[in-house]
């Protein structure tokens, strides 16, 4: 019997790999969002209106106190200047007269009419106001007056040149058989600075409106 040589293996061809029509995409990159912004600043809140101006709640005077009133202040108990304030010369009389009138048929209401200085001609532009501010009910009341004036240097009287003053009184008026009895605390004032305290008392009379 004649052998017979078995044929040699060829290797197969590797195999082929499947083509598809898809592509694959590269993977996006999530954008980086932009840097936050800071807020703006709120804008600032409107000022506040100013409020209107209100004359202040006086109380209703005994019926004592109605008429007018008048007296002078020749001189002052005592004067002080004030820490650092200007030197003060001679105390300047005062001129006081008030009144407590009904106008139509309005409350009662408290004015201070001619306030001032007593001929003394180194004062000019002098004007002043009166407040009550208490009262016992029957004879006793508490006032405040506001005097303003423009005072002439001494060394520069010719020259004209003045300066402002300000002089803020709590009064202590009591009125009895004779008068309305009044003693005064006075606050002055020089071009907006302290100046003194003076004390001071006197008798205003009643006087016909």
């Amino acid at each position: 019997m004649r052998y017979k040589p078995r044929p040699t293996p060829r290797p197969a061809p590797p195999p082929v790999p499947e083509q598809n029509n898809l592509e694959t995409l590269p993977s996006e990159v999530a954008p980086t969002p932009p840097p936050a912004m800071a807020p703006e600043p709120a804008p600032p809140p409107e000022p506040a209106p100013e409020p209107e101006a209100v004359a202040p709640l006086q109380p209703m005077l005994p019926a004592i106190f109605r008429g007018c009133w008048q007296g002078a202040v020749e001189w002052v108990d005592s004067i002080e200047r004030l820490p650092g304030a200007a030197k003060i010369g001679p105390w300047t009389p005062k001129t006081y007269r008030l009144c407590y009138e009904r106008y139509g048929n309005g409350p009662f209401q408290l004015t201070l009419t001619e306030a001032g200085i007593q001929h003394n001609s180194k004062i000019i532009n002098s004007q002043g106001v009166m407040h009550a501010l208490s009262t016992d009910g029957r004879t006793y009341a508490t006032m405040q007056a506001f005097l303003h004036f423009d005072e002439y240097h001494v060394r520069n009287y010719f020259g004209g040149a003045t300066f402002p003053v300000d002089e803020t009184t709590r009064l202590q008026c009591d009125i009895q058989p004779d008068g309305m009895h009044v003693s005064g605390n006075v606050y002055g004032m020089r071009d907006g600075s302290p100046w003194f305290r003076a004390y001071w008392h006197t008798v205003f009379v009643h006087v016909p409106d």
